[in-house]
């Protein structure tokens, strides 16, 4: 008897350990598989998103539907400004690394995302707007191979040294519910740049308008450098667009007409100076949110309020120890 009890309690236990060490490597299996996915996810901005991703980016996109206030702003963000050129490099892939446009380029070659015409400077983001792949490739003579019917560019053949500016659409917004004032980026448009065979004069040609919140979801995953005194790769490029670290021009704001500023600012001195109250209007209205009230001095107590207060006081018990306030107690 004594003898089947200790062989159950044998089986029990290391049936029990058996257990465990299956437990703990399926567990180490799924790590080793989790950080594999994180891995390959941030070389290939192309692979499908994480659940954690893609809560961040519904999060993201919930600011401004009770929004009081908005105001939207137009901004060219030129590449050659240093504190735009974490969105230029590097130029050409290298070692996992690339730029924003070349990602946005895969994404479309792989049907990850959708652009839309660039249309008289305004966006539409409709079926009837969004571009053809191939046609756009067409149109910019960008040389791609088509065998078996798919088409392919090579690194190389992407035009991203070309392009040296970005258009971006963004809002300023206010929300009564929650207090809460933000900026937030709606739309992207990769400005391409070239030089005319007979012409010394460089021209910009818009792309595509691309909503912000489509390629969003990659930007989060997406190290960039920051900075050219610290090599370390300590932001993404939606930290980049979120904290508002670029330095663009505004060229447009959403108005009644339809107008950007070159045409009703006549002269390069007159859109600088339209450029500096437009600011100065965005600035002035954060500034108004926060400004604090002024402490108004406590009404000063009536006559027949102090007796009261005495009279209270000669009933309460006596005693140092128990009349200690909430100002003397230390926490």
């Amino acid at each position: 008897m004594k003898t089947k009890i200790l062989t159950f309690f044998l089986t029990f236990a290391i049936g029990g350990v058996f257990h465990t060490i299956l437990a703990q490597e399926t567990a180490r299996q799924r790590l080793q598989r989790q950080n594999r996915t994180q891995t390959e996810s941030n070389e290939n901005p192309s692979i499908g998103l994480t659940a954690r991703a893609a809560q961040m980016n519904r999060y993201q996109t919930d600011n401004m539907e009770n929004a009081r206030w908005l105001r939207e702003i137009y901004r060219y963000l030129d590449l050659d400004n240093d504190k735009n050129a974490s969105l230029y490099y590097p130029v050409q892939p290298e070692d996992g690394r690339m730029n924003l446009f070349t990602m946005i380029f895969k994404l479309l070659s792989e049907g990850k995302i959708n652009a839309y015409e660039y249309v008289d400077g305004r966006e539409s983001f409709t079926d009837e707007f969004k571009i053809n792949f191939k046609e756009f490739l067409d149109r910019f003579g960008i040389y791609y191979e088509q065998p078996n019917g798919q088409i392919t560019v090579a690194d190389v053949d992407i035009p991203s040294p070309e392009v040296m500016g970005y258009y971006v659409k963004e809002a300023y917004y206010f929300e009564t519910g929650t207090s809460n004032y933000g900026v937030k980026t709606l739309a992207v448009c990769p400005v391409l740049i070239r030089q005319g065979d007979y012409d010394a004069n460089t021209t910009r040609y818009p792309l595509f308008w691309i909503p912000y919140d489509e390629i969003r979801p990659y930007a989060m995953r997406m190290p960039v450098m920051t900075s050219s005194l610290n090599n370390v790769m300590s932001g993404t490029v939606d930290d980049f667009f979120r904290k508002h670290d670029y330095d663009g021009e505004i060229y447009k704001t959403t108005n009644l007409q339809g107008k950007a500023i070159a045409q009703y600012a006549n002269t390069p001195e007159a859109m600088k100076a339209e450029q500096e109250k437009i600011e100065k209007q965005l600035k002035d209205f954060e500034d108004h949110l926060w400004k604090q009230e002024q402490v108004r001095p406590a009404p000063a107590a009536t006559k027949e309020k102090r007796s009261l207060f005495r009279r209270q006081t000669k009933n309460t018990t006596s005693g140092v120890s128990s009349s200690v306030s909430m100002r003397d107690r230390r926490f």
